[in-house]
């Protein structure tokens, strides 16, 4: 399945076309014509929307090299975005359509000046959107916001839309369909940034991938594939990396999850079975290929597999190609990369709001039987290693062995000491732990790592969910408001205050 070329489309930005005027520069592929944009407070910057780094892909296909074009290509619209099921509120907000052909990048760099300042190369910052390999696009990180926060201190990004859901993870755990074509996207966008971004004033030795999220958890994987060596120098990993157990999925469990999928989207079995799992493989892929872009969307809100079992149930896979071996065999092979890592404070709250969880002894009671069974231990035990973690919470757990006296202690726990309690076991399970492998993991190898912690909270970031939430904290992409000055829980926030943050040194801004 392939797609004609990107169409005009009425997707404006919010500048003004008063402070815009047209630039032009040649990547490998031919001409690009963007837009040289002034803020209102006299930076100018350029940016260029709706790049092609690869041919428009073939549905459950790796990515192929974008072939050279004829003339001029107008860069100044919004790029068609990755297919997923939108929230009813994004029907309203969205810009650009969504789309199978939807392999664009988008470069926002500081202005190109004549005389000395014309040999200055700029460093670049390759930021893969969050989302759960699910959800998302890049169209909240516009071109007044970052001009304002990032390129006017001399930094070129580049954000780009990849593959998600069923059509960037579908595996089927063979070589049918081996998986990670979303990965793959940004492998591609990725060569393509290296190889082009000398055009746009950056330097291609100095490319820092990035990401939040599922992002971030990316951004640490393409560091481990041998594909991806040699074409970046460093990493910040916002909110998830590899360590993760939700980053990479067991091939046989997403096989699973798509074909319980297909069956609800009408997918037949044959009568009596296949003769060959390869033959099961080929009709399940068969099948996806013709279901219609608009009903294949997925979405992380309203699935189970997340809050019951802090897992995505579409991800990457060790595919033999990809991730030629295990990921923590490939990180033994690594070079060294310095690295940044962090997180919120309260780094899951943001998911208790979401899933309108409580914290109530019921739902703690879930999250301990959840750990008994993914570690193959006894409740017992899950509660002997609560008591030791969590000591100072639960006031007074002493004994080894007395799992009874922890049992009683999370019962006596006053609401908001528990709620508090079970974000903390929450937020644990979901990053703090893998943060601190991840970390461990640099030292051993002595490799250059920062760690991070963001507490800074208002209830203005909470938006609506501040009337669900237990309680308001730094969560799980309050640093992205911080960074690209945008609000992922749709409230209005004074950015004054961030920008007084941004201005002083603060306590514990580096944990």
């Amino acid at each position: 399945m392939t797609f004609r070329s990107r169409k005009c489309r009425s997707t404006s930005i919010s500048s003004s076309q008063e402070s815009r005027k047209k630039i032009v520069t040649r990547v490998q592929e031919g001409l690009l014509e963007g837009v040289s944009h002034t803020t209102k407070t006299g930076y100018t910057c350029n940016f260029f929307l709706g790049i092609p780094y690869a041919s428009p892909p073939g549905r459950f296909e790796k990515p192929k090299p974008m072939t050279p074009w004829v003339g001029v290509r107008k860069c100044d619209e919004l790029p068609n975005r990755s297919i997923f099921r939108e929230m009813f509120w994004e029907k309203f907000l969205a810009k650009a359509p969504q789309s199978e052909d939807c392999l664009y990048l988008n470069v926002f760099a500081p202005e190109l000046k004549a005389g000395s300042d014309a040999q200055k190369s700029y460093p670049v910052l390759f930021y893969i959107h969050c989302g759960g390999y699910m959800i998302d696009s890049t169209e909240r990180y516009t071109p007044d916001t970052l001009c304002k926060r990032l390129i006017s201190r001399d930094i070129i990004i580049v954000t780009f839309h990849y593959r998600l859901g069923y059509l960037g993870f579908l595996s089927t755990g063979d070589e049918i369909c081996p998986g990670n074509f979303g990965l793959w996207d940004m492998l591609e966008a990725l060569k393509w940034t290296h190889k082009n971004i000398a055009s746009f004033g950056g330097d291609p030795e100095n490319i820092t991938i990035s990401g939040h999220s599922a992002g971030a958890a990316s951004a640490d994987l393409l560091s481990y594939s041998p594909h991806a060596s040699g074409i970046f120098k460093r990493k910040i990993i916002m909110g998830g990396n590899s360590h993760c157990h939700w980053a990479v999925q067991k091939s046989c469990a997403v096989r699973e999850y798509c074909m319980r999928q297909a069956r609800k989207l009408g997918w037949k079995e044959k009568p009596g079975g296949y003769a060959t799992k390869r033959d099961e493989s080929l009709a399940l892929v068969e099948f996806f290929k013709k279901v219609p872009a608009g009903k294949i969307g997925t979405t992380m809100f309203f699935c189970k597999t997340i809050p019951a079992e802090c897992r995505l149930p579409l991800a990457p896979v060790i595919d033999g190609d990809f991730f030629p071996t295990d990921i923590p065999s490939l990180r033994e092979t690594q070079t060294h990369v310095p690295s940044i890592v962090g997180g919120g404070e309260y780094e899951a709250l943001l998911f208790v709001a979401i899933y309108l969880l409580k914290g109530s002894q019921k739902e703690v009671q879930k999250v301990i039987e959840m750990l008994a069974k993914k570690m193959k231990t006894s409740r017992a035990q899950v509660l002997e290693g609560i008591g030791y973690v969590y000591e100072e919470q639960l006031q007074g757990w002493k004994e080894p062995g007395a799992r009874l006296e922890v049992l009683r202690a999370l019962e006596a726990l006053p609401t908001k000491s528990r709620q508090k309690f079970y974000v903390d076991l929450i937020s644990d399970i979901f990053g703090n732990y893998a943060n601190h492998q991840f970390i461990q993991d640099q030292i051993t190898r002595d490799i250059p790592c920062y760690a991070y912690s963001f507490d800074w909270q208002s209830k203005q970031l909470w938006g609506w969910l501040q009337h669900v939430v237990p309680f308001t904290g730094g969560t799980h992409t309050s640093d992205l408001t911080h960074l690209f000055d945008c609000n992922y829980m749709s409230a209005a926030l004074d950015m004054n205050k961030m920008d007084k943050f941004d201005q002083k040194p603060q306590r514990n801004r580096v944990a």
